[in-house]
């Protein structure tokens, strides 16, 4: 059930999940990119481990759906933010292209991680959330297929010099290759398996160690051992 709620922002630096604006750096934003159809999945589900088994100030980007006023600033702010069974989701469709960054910089002045689904984003969308992003998950499943479409998105990520900061989410397939081999075959470090809950749940913790330690920026350095 989706609900509008102008409160959001309030309700959560109540319970202490939200930043003080000025009290420290600011949060970080985590892009999903899909080799596939599996990154809206995976980015709601990483935002809601970190929000709510975590105790992470996390917020969903969604580029999917929702309208969005023409003004952005404090006093719309509650427009754009829905509650999502308890999750906070950023509806940012209908903004401009212009205005992404500064819509990201004013969320990560309040919420830890953003978690940008680019799943269905414009390409104008998600070229603003990519090049502010500190961290980018290509997700995929280790068929040939969905690694070819990891190459694809590589290519273009490289040709922004984006590639450096890029990791890989593999899903495995029955038919598919080992993360080694899907590492060999798309250049891109695997970060995490995300087959199950357990998995996700790790790459959850791994991110708010990172995040905790002011390295997020870094977060697709290191691999997690898969």
């Amino acid at each position: 059930m989706l609900r509008k709620s102008k409160t959001l922002l309030e309700a959560n630096r109540a319970a202490g999940r939200l930043f003080q604006p000025g009290a420290r750096v600011p949060g970080s934003i985590l892009s999903f990119v899909p080799g596939h159809g599996g990154s809206k999945a995976v980015a709601e589900d990483l935002s809601r481990i970190l929000a709510e088994a975590l105790g992470i100030a996390a917020l969903l980007a969604d580029f999917d759906s929702g309208e969005a006023p023409q003004r952005l600033d404090a006093r719309t702010w509650g427009a754009l933010v829905s509650e999502v069974d308890g999750l906070g989701v950023l509806g940012a469709r209908q903004v401009h292209p212009r205005q992404v960054g500064q819509l990201l910089e004013y969320a990560r002045d309040y919420y830890a991680v953003v978690c940008a689904d680019l799943t269905h984003a414009r390409e104008s969308h998600a070229l603003e959330v990519l090049r502010v992003s500190g961290g980018i998950f290509l997700v995929a499943n280790s068929d040939h297929s969905s690694l070819q479409g990891v190459r694809e998105k590589i290519a273009w990520l490289r040709s922004m010099d984006l590639d450096d900061r890029c990791g890989l989410l593999l899903a495995r397939d029955p038919k598919g290759v080992s993360p080694r081999e899907a590492e060999d075959l798309t250049g891109v470090p695997v970060c995490s398996l995300i087959d199950t809950g357990e998995q996700l749940a790790q790459l959850a913790m791994w991110l708010a160690s990172a995040n905790k330690a002011g390295a997020t920026g870094q977060v697709c350095e290191y691999a997690l051992a898969v």
